[in-house]
């Protein structure tokens, strides 16, 4: 049976992104891993680690996103937990036979598998449902680069700096 076997990451939707990443890393002793923009949907964003764990900090490039209008009505704060599933088809399946409405146009992706279940299933909170072959996106200097390379690859997606990790 399918499962979830980890919290990968919890992603804030932020008003002000450079404020975020100053309190995150200079405040709070985060360390950058990367900064991306999504450009189907209209953000941009960075990953944190703090020891083992990652922060996602996400901010509307756009007064109609959807991070924008989330930013509007709820004030900076969690927008999605990243999950990691064992068998993501198998756990995807399982929730859809439960009644789960799912966004899967992220699962055809043959490395880098995704679905998003939305507030209603998450408790207040999108759930991103991740099943990443090449092995998951952590806060280790590999799982850093699986991410890049997720945003090398996909066309929606657009990495503005790199693994800012330092070798292990």
């Amino acid at each position: 049976m399918a499962r979830i076997t980890a919290i990968n990451h919890i992603a804030f939707a932020v008003k002000d992104l450079p404020a975020a990443l100053d309190n995150a890393i200079n405040v709070l002793g985060g360390e950058m891993m990367m900064e991306f923009e999504s450009i189907e949907d209209r953000y941009r964003g960075a990953c944190v680690r703090f020891g083992v764990s990652i922060m996602s900090f996400i901010s509307s490039s756009d007064p109609d996103s959807f991070i924008s209008k989330f930013v509007e009505k709820h004030g900076n704060g969690i927008q999605h937990i990243g999950l990691e599933i064992d068998d993501i088809e198998e756990y995807v399946a399982a929730l859809e036979a439960k009644g789960v409405k799912l966004d899967k146009s992220e699962m055809q992706d043959e490395d880098y598998q995704e679905a998003l279940a939305g507030p209603r299933t998450g408790n207040g909170v999108v759930l991103q449902l991740t099943g990443w072959k090449a092995g998951p996106f952590d806060a280790t200097y590999e799982g850093c680069e699986r991410l890049c390379r997720k945003y090398l690859q996909n066309p929606k997606l657009k990495l503005l700096a790199g693994n800012q990790l330092p070798r292990d």
